[in-house]
């Protein structure tokens, strides 16, 4: 059974209704809560990980190259 609160306006909305008139959240935000309430705390390194490859790739694709090859 769904619970139901009185609104300002005298009307009865449910715990559905609620949470459908929130405003929306980001992608990181929602992957934030996501994380906090399943505890898939392994999911961290993994993700930071591919973040930084993938800006790694990004930045050798462009005329950064030459530099980043310099560093390894």
């Amino acid at each position: 059974m769904t619970k139901t609160e009185d609104n300002d306006d005298g009307t009865q909305q449910s715990e559905f209704e609620r949470e459908a008139s929130r405003g929306e959240n980001s992608l990181v935000r929602e992957f934030g809560h996501f994380l906090l309430e399943n505890k898939k705390w392994w999911l961290v390194p993994l993700i930071s990980s591919l973040l930084l490859l993938g800006l790694i790739s990004l930045l050798a694709a462009g005329g950064a190259a030459p530099f980043i090859y310099t560093l390894f």
